[in-house]
C-alpha cells in the first residue's frame, strides 16, 4: 500500500483537490459539508506535501518521476517531483489550509448565498490543484494549461462578491492575464520550433546544442516569457491589474491571491528559466542582470506606492508589487545562497501576506472601516486579530527570529556573493519602507484611543487560521532545519550542482 502511494504520490497531490472541486457544485444546498471536504482535501494536502518532502530528504534530492498514461518523456507527460517541486508543494499545503479555516462559515458575508459560496470553493480548489500542477509538471504545454487554469480560477475570486468594482476589477485582471498568456504561448512556441519538444528536460538538452544557429529566436522566446510571466506575476511596472484585484475580492481570496498565485506564476518562470534555457543561456544574454534590476526597481517603485495608499487592503495589495521584486531580485543572483533565499522568501512572504490579508478582512468586516487612519484602538478590541497582524508585519519587514529574516539574510549573503553591493543597499531600504507602511498601522491600533462600539474578534475557525500563520512565521524563523535544508536543495537542483 506504501510503494503504491509513493510511486503515484506526485499526481495524487495534484488530483485530490481537482477531483473535489468537480463534486462541490452538486452540494451548493449543504454548504457545511462543502467547508468540511474543503478543509479535509487541505488536511490532506499537507500529509501528502510533508510526505513528499521526507521522501525527497531522505532520498537526497533524487526526484520521483511519474510518467502520465505509461507514456515515457518525450512522448508522455511528464510528472517531476523533485526538491524544488516538493518546496512549493509545501508551501501552497501551508498556506492552503489557514485559508480554507478562515473560510468556513465567514463567507457569506463577503460573498453572498450558498449558491455563490459553493461556487466560490470550487474556485479555490481547481486554484490549489492548477497551482500543485504547476509545482510538479515538467511538460512547457502544461505548464500553459495549469496556468490558464489557475488564472481563471483567480478571476472568479476576485469578481465573487456582487460589487461593481469587484467586476471592473476581475475583467481589467481577465484582459491583461490574457495579454500575459499570449506572451508565454508565444515562448512555448518559439521553443518548440527550434527544439522540437515540450518536456523540459529534453528542450533543455537541445537548447544547449543549437542555441547558437538561432540567437535571435531564443532571446525572443526569453523576452515573451519574461513579459508573460511578469504580467500574470505582477512585476513592476507590469502590475496595474494587481492593486485593484486584491483589495476588493473576499478576505480569503486576497490572502490565496496574494500568498500562493502569484508565487505560482513567479515559480513556472523560474522553472522556464534554469530548467529549460539554464543558467549558462541567462547569462549569455544578460537576463540575470535584467531580473535583479527590475526586482530592485520593484521594491522601490512598490514600497514607495504602499505609502501613498490610505486603504488598508490596498497598501497590502501594493506591498505585495514589492514583495514581489525580493524573489525575482534573488531569482537573477544566479547563486546557491540567493536562489535559497529567493525561495525561502517565497515561501515566508505566502504565510506572511497570507495573515495580512486574512487579518485586514477581518478587521473590514467586524468594523465597516477601510481606512487605516479610521482603525483606531482596534488592537484592544480585536487583541487576536491584530496579534496576528503585529507578527505578520514584523515578519514582512525581516525581524530576526521571524521568517523573513531568513529569507532576507539568505538575500544579502547571494548578492554579497556577486560582488555588487547595490542588491544589498535596495533589500535594507525595502524593509526600512516597509516598516515605514506597516508600523504606522500597528501604531494607530494599539496606541490611538480604542471606540465605543462593541467589537471582537472573529469567530473560532478564523482565529485558529490567523493562529497557525502566525505560529508558522515563528517556527520558520527560529527553527528553519529542513525547510530551509530543502530550499538549499532545490537552489543546487536550479543551478545543476547536485
Amino acid at each position: 500500500m506504501r510503494e503504491m502511494i509513493t510511486t503515484n504520490l506526485p499526481v495524487f497531490i495534484i488530483i485530490a483537490p481537482l477531483f473535489v472541486s468537480f463534486i462541490l457544485p452538486t452540494l451548493s444546498k449543504r454548504i457545511k459539508l462543502v467547508e468540511n471536504l474543503v478543509i479535509s482535501v487541505e488536511i490532506l494536502g499537507i500529509a501528502l506535501a510533508v510526505y513528499l518532502v521526507s521522501i525527497i530528504l531522505a532520498q537526497r534530492g533524487m526526484p520521483l518521476i511519474y510518467q502520465m498514461g505509461g507514456w515515457s518523456a518525450p512522448w508522455g507527460i511528464e510528472l517531476k517531483a523533485g526538491s524544488l517541486g516538493a518546496f512549493f508543494a509545501l508551501a501552497i499545503a501551508i498556506v492552503g489550509l489557514p485559508v480554507a479555516l478562515f473560510s468556513k462559515g465567514n463567507l457569506s458575508v463577503e460573498v453572498g448565498a450558498e449558491g455563490r459560496t459553493a461556487r466560490y470553493y470550487t474556485l479555490y480548489l481547481l486554484l490549489i490543484g492548477a497551482l500543485t500542477g504547476m509545482a510538479l509538471t515538467n511538460d512547457l504545454f502544461n505548464v500553459y494549461v495549469l496556468v490558464e487554469v489557475a488564472t481563471l480560477s483567480c478571476v472568479g475570486l476576485v469578481s465573487s462578491q456582487k460589487r461593481p468594482q469587484a467586476a471592473k476589477a476581475a475583467f481589467r485582471y481577465l484582459i491583461l492575464a490574457t495579454i500575459g498568456s499570449a506572451f508565454v504561448l508565444g515562448g512555448i512556441g518559439f521553443i518548440y520550433i527550434i527544439t522540437g519538444h515540450l518536456n523540459m528536460g529534453f528542450a533543455s538538452q537541445k537548447l544547449s546544442d543549437i542555441w547558437q544557429n538561432n540567437p535571435r529566436v531564443v532571446w525572443t522566446a526569453f523576452s515573451f516569457m519574461l513579459v508573460g510571466f511578469g504580467v500574470k506575476s505582477a512585476v513592476f511596472p507590469l502590475h496595474i491589474w494587481l492593486p485593484d484585484a486584491h483589495s476588493v475580492a473576499p478576505a480569503p481570496a486576497s490572502a490565496v491571491l496574494s500568498g500562493l498565485a502569484v508565487k505560482g506564476y513567479l515559480f513556472c518562470l523560474l522553472k522556464v528559466l534554469y530548467f529549460v534555457f539554464g543558467p549558462s543561456l541567462m547569462q549569455v544574454y544578460s537576463v540575470h542582470r535584467i531580473l535583479v534590476l527590475a526586482g530592485m526597481i520593484a521594491i522601490v517603485a512598490g514600497s514607495i506606492l504602499a505609502l501613498a495608499q490610505s486603504e488598508l487592503k490596498r497598501r497590502l495589495a501594493f506591498s505585495t508589487v514589492a514583495q514581489v521584486g525580493y524573489i525575482i531580485l534573488g531569482f537573477g543572483l544566479v547563486n546557491t545562497k540567493g536562489l535559497a533565499g529567493s525561495l525561502f522568501y517565497l515561501l515566508s512572504h505566502a504565510v506572511i501576506k497570507s495573515a495580512l490579508f486574512l487579518s485586514a478582512g477581518a478587521i473590514v468586516n467586524v468594523t465597516g472601516k477601510k481606512h487605516i487612519k479610521d482603525l483606531a484602538g482596534i488592537g484592544k478590541k480585536m487583541p487576536v486579530t491584530m496579534a496576528a497582524f503585529t507578527i505578520s508585519s514584523l515578519g514582512l519587514v525581516g525581524i530576526p527570529l521571524l521568517s523573513g529574516f531568513i529569507g532576507k539574510w539568505n538575500l544579502l549573503l547571494g548578492s554579497l556573493e556577486t560582488e555588487n553591493l547595490l542588491p544589498v543597499i535596495v533589500i535594507i531600504a525595502g524593509s526600512v519602507f516597509c516598516a515605514a507602511y506597516l508600523f504606522p498601522v500597528i501604531r494607530i491600533a494599539y496606541f490611538e484611543p480604542a471606540p465605543d462600539n462593541d467589537l471582537k474578534d472573529p469567530g473560532l475557525p478564523q482565529k485558529i487560521a490567523l493562529i497557525l500563520l502566525s505560529i508558522m512565521i515563528i517556527v520558520l524563523g527560529t527553527v528553519p532545519g529542513s525547510v530551509l535544508e530543502l530550499a538549499n536543495r532545490a537552489a543546487a537542483e536550479l543551478l545543476a550542482v547536485l
